[in-house]
């Protein structure tokens, strides 16, 4: 019960990065508690669902862990992001690759032995990485400030000073934060449902940067126009554009927007499996640019990707993947039902030229049409969903295709666990599976598995 004081080891990390350990007949989070750190803690919450509870620590019971690291950003254990920074970074990798192994424990081909989860590759950079910044607009001491919702709550955390995304997106970040308060825009306040300027978005590409404002409907395009003016004068920056967004339900920018541009360019060209690609407010791009590039090569190697062979890249966004697939000389069909991407991916694959075709339609969704137009059957399907993973449509696409080689990448093992094992029953198993760390600092971890018919 709340208040009940106890002593505990913790033995992980949850994705908050609380350590987790044993007590009273529970799995109880404590923050700023290391695997392997022993202390005092005191019950906060009890989960009226589940053995899980809350707890706060009162006092450390002998010596730190050794894995413990000093938090690259001021605002560490405040914004709510990058909460694993105060583990170092070999133990973090070790965690993740934990996680995977756990989820992927009842995967018939990892239960039998005949697959081993290798280490997870590590990200080149730890700090710096980020090559976009998604800021919260909200207000402090009556001063405007960028920043991230504290967890839990509305309150918005400084996040300017922040050393994970590029120096260069910090600097714009604050350059925004100055011109805003000059032009007199209000912060929007998701209490009273009332302001101006509710996020801002910065980010980066070959050094050129795009100002993402995004705004209430009722803000005076006057003032989004000073903003924009003064943001000119920043060498760095490479176009400012606005989006208006009145929706409640915490999207930042409404698939379907359409950004005005403000001053300059719309876009930025980003560099996606040595192409470039236009990317504009709301697109997604992986946020670490270099370890994608090792990600994408090491999918076109394990898909032996060379001319002659035919491979569909499945939820195939901007077309990182099925870009690497082509330059190594395969024939990619890439199946992405956001228009925008289509269209972007359309323009850089001739552009570059290289034998990629888009088809804009749902990978869940198993239609005539969209089985006519993958073609005949390829040697190569490549699948990258969303976390929840694949629904029942692209499972059955994915049996009707029936690749020899079935690449997997996954944001989620828990999901990937699931699907494994259906595939398992369709008839695949795994040879490959390597975790990928996009992410330092979080506990999020993808993975890439390469399946191949059973014998």
């Amino acid at each position: 019960m709340p208040g009940t004081r106890f002593e505990m080891i913790a033995t992980e990390l949850d994705d908050a990065g609380w350590g987790v350990g044993l007590g009273e007949g529970k799995r109880v989070h404590v923050a700023d508690l290391l695997p392997g750190e022993r202390a005092e803690v005191a019950i906060d919450h009890v989960s009226p669902h589940k053995p899980e509870a809350w707890a706060h620590l009162v006092r450390w019971i002998g010596e730190r862990s050794p894995e413990r690291a000093p938090p690259a950003c001021p605002a560490f254990g405040r914004c709510g992001g990058c909460s694993w920074q105060h583990m170092a970074y070999p133990a973090q990798l070790a965690a993740k690759r934990a996680r995977v192994v756990a989820a992927l424990a009842d995967v018939p081909a990892v239960r039998a032995g005949t697959v081993t989860i290798r280490e997870a590759h590590p990200s080149p950079a730890i700090v710096g990485y980020r090559n976009k910044g998604k800021y919260v607009v909200g207000r402090a001491h009556e001063r405007l400030v960028l920043g991230a919702y504290a967890p839990r709550s509305h309150h918005v955390i400084d996040t300017v000073g922040c050393r994970v995304v590029a120096p260069i997106i910090d600097e714009v970040a604050s350059w925004v934060r100055g011109a805003a308060e000059e032009a007199g825009l209000g912060a929007y306040d998701e209490g009273t449902r009332s302001g101006e300027l509710r996020y801002v978005i910065v980010r980066e590409a070959a050094g050129d940067v795009l100002v993402v404002l995004v705004h209430t409907t009722e803000t005076p395009r006057s003032k989004l126009e000073s903003v924009a003016a003064a943001m000119a004068k920043h060498t760095a920056v490479h176009g400012v554009v606005s989006v208006a967004n009145d929706r409640r339900d915490g999207s930042i920018v409404p698939a379907g927007s359409r950004a005005q541009v403000l001053v300059g360019a719309g876009t930025l060209v980003e560099d996606l499996g040595g192409v470039g690609v236009e990317v504009g407010a709301g697109e997604f791009v992986q946020v670490n640019r270099a370890q994608a590039a090792v990600l994408y090569a090491r999918v076109a190697e394990l898909a032996d990707a060379r001319a002659g062979v035919r491979a569909v890249d499945l939820y195939a966004g901007l077309g990182g993947i099925g870009l690497a697939l082509a330059r190594a000389g395969a024939s990619v069909v890439a199946v992405e039902r956001d228009r925008d991407a289509v269209a972007a991916l359309t323009r850089a694959a001739e552009g570059a030229p290289l034998p990629l075709v888009v088809v804009a339609a749902d990978a869940g969704s198993l239609t005539a049409e969209l089985r006519a137009q993958l073609g005949e059957r390829p040697e190569v399907v490549v699948v990258n969903p969303p976390r929840k993973g694949l629904d029942a449509g692209a499972l059955a696409l994915l049996a009707d295709l029936a690749p020899a080689t079935l690449i997997y990448v996954s944001c989620g093992p828990e999901a990937l666990a699931r699907d494994l094992a259906a595939l398992a029953a369709a008839g695949y198993a795994p040879d490959v599976i390597e975790p990928f760390d996009l992410m330092p600092g979080t506990a999020q971890i993808e993975t890439v598995v390469r399946l191949r018919p059973a014998a």
